[in-house]
């Protein structure tokens, strides 16, 4: 899970990464399947999904991979979660089946595609093994603190824990999905000017964890009551709420019963790129922040935006 602008929109092209040919002539023949943990910035990107015309990680990859001849025309990626326009990722897990090279190499491949585009792990999985079949997720929301009322937030995303209806708290899917779902846990920091909030479950629904937040907000500040939202929880109720902005959500994790391999090539590279992108942000951080002073000084009784409006282009997990 939106926005169609982009920072990313500025970075410079594909990185290039040295071959592996020593990892690749160790490789027996045959066909093997590969799962990845990958991570991406959702800015920029149309989502997970491949659509005609349009950047989006599927695409990428897919097009990436046949380009260098390490998917056939018809081969497919499959992915543990399909995120929507403008939502991130440190944490999806991707498998596909290949000949050539190993999980090493291929891995460093994968890093070389597209620079908002990271592999941070690999590992070997059986021909059977689909990423959707997952132990748990871990959505993790940035959501700026001011104006918000802690105390009562917690409280009310407390209320989303445990075996519910969500039928008011998603999105409706083709074909409809039953919305009593477990959610396992909900946390809620404080990070900076944002109250972080982690969700994890076994599985999610369309639009949910935006719908979680959206209602959340607006229970905590008063439009909505907590009677209200148990009602809704237990199917007795339909509400509609809002989906938080897309921007604010990154899938974090997707856990199973084994561990990925690390020491992934082309990663030093990402690194230092990252870092001076993270400087240039932090300078236009400092520079909005004078004029957020400014405007504050002109006009001291302003209300602060929480970012969550009733529309979006596009909604997302």
């Amino acid at each position: 899970m939106g926005s169609s602008g982009s920072r990313m929109d500025r970075t410079p092209g594909p990185l290039t990464l040295p071959s592996f040919p020593s990892l690749m002539e160790k490789v027996p023949s045959g066909t093997v399947r590969w799962a990845f943990r990958i991570g991406y910035l959702g800015d920029g990107l149309f989502g997970v999904a491949r659509q005609p015309g349009k950047p989006t990680v599927e695409g990428l990859l897919l097009d990436g991979l046949k380009e260098r001849g390490l998917l056939p025309a018809d081969g497919r990626i499959r992915f543990a979660s399909r995120t929507d326009r403008g939502v991130h990722a440190l944490g999806n897990v991707i498998a596909l089946d290949c000949s050539r090279p190993g999980g090493r190499a291929l891995a460093g491949v994968l890093n070389s595609l597209d620079p908002r585009i990271f592999c941070l792990g690999f590992a070997p999985v059986p021909l059977d093994f689909d990423p959707v079949r997952a132990r748990s997720r871990r959505y993790r929301y940035l959501l700026p603190s001011a104006g918000l009322r802690m105390i009562e937030l917690k409280r009310v995303l407390k209320l989303f824990e445990g075996r519910h209806d969500f039928t008011s708290f998603s999105r409706k899917d083709h074909p409809p999905r039953d919305t009593v779902r477990e959610v396992s846990r909900i946390d809620v920091s404080i990070v900076g000017a944002f109250a972080q909030i982690d969700v994890e479950a076994p599985s999610f629904l369309w639009g949910q964890v935006r719908k979680i937040v959206g209602a959340a907000i607006q229970a905590s500040s008063g439009k909505l009551t907590r009677e209200t939202l148990l009602l809704a929880l237990a199917g007795q109720k339909h509400l509609s709420v809002p989906l938080a902005p897309p921007e604010g959500l990154t899938l974090m994790d997707v856990s199973y019963a084994f561990s990925f391999d690390t020491g992934v090539p082309g990663l030093a590279v990402k690194s230092a790129a990252l870092s001076r992108e993270g400087v240039e942000l932090a300078r236009r951080a400092t520079l909005l922040g004078w004029f957020s002073d400014r405007v504050r000084e002109a006009t001291p009784n302003a209300s602060v935006d929480t970012g969550c409006s009733r529309s979006q282009e596009r909604p997302s997990t």
